[in-house]
């Protein structure tokens, strides 16, 4: 569903739904969403939270 997202020009609906996604899940899954990311070359749409490292949904 995030790649939708992304296909149809709402980079910050993909940014949104994979950082929720990367908050509710495993360290195992953690990676694998991170790896997702990495291949679609969007990393520049996150950022980590400080205090936990979770990612988040870079806003602007």
């Amino acid at each position: 569903m995030a790649r939708l997202h992304l296909r149809y020009g709402n980079p910050g609906g993909y940014a949104r739904s994979l950082a929720g996604e990367h908050r509710a899940t495993n360290p195992r899954q953690q990676r694998a969403i991170e790896a997702v990311i990495a291949a679609d070359a969007c990393e520049r749409l996150f950022t980590r939270h400080p205090a936990n490292g979770c990612l988040l949904a870079r806003e602007g």
